[in-house]
């Protein structure tokens, strides 16, 4: 007994200084031991009463009581009991190879049991919840950084959007542009031609004898050097039952304007009997021969939608002059020059 109270200072279940007040001290042996190396708590350690405290006998002082059954012992513990019988409580006491160490075991209760595995859950859970902050955290900034990838690729799609949308309006500018130049080209490739409408059509048929006797009938001193070309062109709707086209080459400009010019007095002239086949020895029928300028295709087609809406609106001119197309609601309102089909809807 003397080894085991050589050092009072330090607890005789753990062998570690004792730092606390609250301790227990064998009245038999004087060993001190910490409250919590005998298997109790504080708020019990508190409760029981100071008789009891210095009355109180480690379980290796009790000769009586059977040793504890080292498959259910914790290692460094020992008994603690307020009624000091041996129902729960023992202890084997062993000193270690070098007697220095003073190892102790007390017998495993419901309590500490429960104690215990409270103990490893709470370990556990907080062990999950640590890692489970860490891979929520790890995968968040995945998360995030694909979420500021995504916000950047959508950041250049709409920039590079934009661009595409301005090259497109250039583009579309450019190919208007382009496309007004050459509607000039073609009509101005066609200053010294005329299309006259409604000839009817025979196999044997000599055009440019049909074009000298209609420069004939409406008083134009044409002859046949003045034409370098006379033809038939294709209809643009070929269902159309009117008969083909014919375009004049005159040899140049003067002449052509000389031949409209001529075409159109007449018609004034002669309101009531405006140019028609039985002015160029055609039987039958009177039916109106019509000439106007050769135009360009985008022209007429313009000029196709406007004689559409200057029906539907009941305008009573539309005319062509130099290429250029002008209608008028009446003999005293303002003409308009109809330049493009957008103007048209505008129109009331």
């Amino acid at each position: 007994m003397n080894a085991r109270v050589q050092n009072t200072k330090k607890c005789a279940g753990c062998a570690r200084d004792m730092s606390t007040p609250e301790h227990l001290k064998c009245n038999t042996c004087s060993l001190k031991y910490h409250f919590e190396c005998v298997s109790t708590t504080a708020k019990k350690f508190k409760s029981v009463s100071s008789d009891f405290k210095n009355s109180w006998v480690c379980s290796a002082c009790r000769p009586k009581l059977p040793k504890a059954d080292s498959s259910i012992s914790l290692t460094r513990t020992v008994g603690f009991d307020t009624s000091q019988d041996n129902t729960t409580s023992n202890v084997t006491v062993r000193r270690n190879k070098n007697d220095t160490t003073i190892n102790t075991a007390d017998s495993l209760t419901l309590e500490n049991v429960k104690a215990m595995m409270q103990e490893t859950m709470d370990g556990l859970l907080s062990n999950m919840e640590i890692r489970m902050t860490k891979i929520i955290e790890e995968k968040y900034k995945e998360i995030f950084k694909e979420f500021n990838e995504m916000k950047e690729s959508i950041t250049n799609l709409k920039t590079e959007y934009a661009d595409m949308k301005r090259e497109n309006e250039m583009l579309r500018s450019t190919v208007k542009d382009l496309g007004n130049r050459l509607n000039i080209f073609e009509q101005y490739s066609r200053r010294s031609n005329v299309e006259i409408q409604c000839i009817p059509e025979h196999k044997t048929e000599n055009l440019i004898n049909v074009v000298t006797q209609i420069s004939k009938a409406v008083g134009n001193n044409l002859v046949e050097s003045d034409i370098i070309k006379c033809t038939r062109i294709a209809k643009m709707n070929p269902e159309s039952k009117r008969p083909r086209s014919v375009v004049v080459t005159f040899s140049n400009p003067r002449n052509r304007d000389a031949f409209l010019a001529s075409v159109m007095q007449y018609n004034k002239k002669h309101r009531n009997d405006k140019l028609n086949t039985s002015h160029i020895g055609y039987g039958g029928d009177r039916n109106p021969i019509y000439v106007l300028e050769h135009l360009a295709p985008e022209v007429k087609k313009l000029h196709a939608l406007t004689r559409e809406a200057a029906k539907r609106l009941n305008f009573k001119f539309v005319w062509i002059k130099n290429s250029r197309i002008f209608m008028r609601k009446s003999e005293t309102s303002e003409h308009i020059t109809i330049r493009e089909a957008d103007q048209l809807k505008s129109l009331t």
